[in-house]
């Protein structure tokens, strides 16, 4: 057990997810930063089976002591859900013998449904949060929603999903593959966060594709396998790998670009989503679309280095 000191001076951070293993390693990236304090887990039952994430989220918790986390989970309901074997994966976390040895306090489950449990942990920070969004939009606004002011307590959106020079990840029937799935689940609800007037940063499946899962991050993590979060990241993305020639840390990337910025080239655009067709979700620049940012371009060497180094942390 480890506890990663955490102080006022660090940014509030709250990170909504879906429970993948991308998520998991993005969790527990954030759970290093030295600049961002993370006050809370939302979990949407998207790419995921929400009790196992439920159960990997708490074990790392406990993993960095921080007793103080509470998750709650989002009664969203999928309009395009995620393909049951990508949700079944989630299991296979709880399993690993570093999170197994770890008894999940069920108590630092909130009762609130999402939503409200993220509104309070957001409205009780002394200054603006940031939002890392890893699933689909729903449960964030589904939150602006029924709590409008909100909006005033947040300071950025850092949200990975869509897809714009490659093909999404989309295989659905009558659907063209343009598409990306965190905005395919509920593509009204991502339209809707993007016309909040909040400021939002997409880190699309273009970036993404720029630093995969390779044997350079597999060789370090497992040379460096003495410290416990390389061990357990490294088991996390075996896993991942079983099953896919390829695969890449979509959910990380936000994350450590939150800390890392220079990581990073963003660029701005405007952008609309298609709610309807055989391109349902797909995102598309357009003048008269809503402003955002997006990452463009990734820095691999900055980026693996980094990922590395953060990861020894114990």
């Amino acid at each position: 057990m480890e506890n990663i000191p955490v102080n006022s001076f660090q940014h509030p951070v709250f990170m909504d997810m879906d429970g993948s293993s991308d998520d998991m390693v993005s969790l527990i990236l954030l759970l290093t930063l030295s600049n961002y304090r993370l006050t809370g887990v939302s979990i949407t039952n998207g790419n995921c089976y929400a009790g196992n994430a439920v159960e990997s989220v708490l074990r790392i918790f406990g993993l960095f002591c921080r007793y103080d986390l509470e998750l709650a989970v989002s009664n969203a309901e999928a309009v395009n859900p995620f393909p049951d074997a990508w949700r079944k994966k989630g299991q296979l976390i709880n399993e690993l013998n570093i999170l197994k040895k770890i008894e999940p306090d069920f108590t630092k489950k909130s009762s609130k449904e999402a939503s409200d449990f993220t509104a309070k942990k957001i409205k009780e920070q002394k200054e603006k949060s940031y939002i890392v969004l890893t699933g689909p939009a729903t449960n964030l606004v589904n939150t602006i929603e029924k709590y409008p002011e909100i909006k005033d307590h947040i300071e950025k959106v850092y949200w990975m999903a869509g897809a714009f020079l490659s093909n999404g990840n989309v295989i659905a029937p009558d659907h063209d593959g343009s598409a990306e799935w965190n905005i395919f689940w509920d593509p009204a609800s991502a339209k809707k966060l993007i016309q909040s007037g909040l400021k939002i940063t997409f880190f699309p499946l273009d970036a993404c594709y720029q630093v995969p899962i390779d044997n350079y991050l597999m060789y370090f993590l497992k040379k460096q396998s003495r410290f416990r979060l390389s061990k357990l990241v490294y088991h996390i993305l075996e896993y991942s790998l079983e099953d896919h020639n390829k695969y890449y840390l979509w959910d990380v990337l936000p994350s450590l670009c939150l800390e890392f910025p220079e990581i990073a080239k963003i660029s701005n655009t405007s952008i609309d989503i298609e709610q309807r067709g055989t391109s349902l979700g797909n995102i598309f620049k357009t003048s008269k679309g809503s402003p955002i940012h997006y990452a463009s371009l990734i820095d691999d060497e900055k980026y693996y280095s980094t990922l590395i180094q953060k990861f020894s942390q114990f």
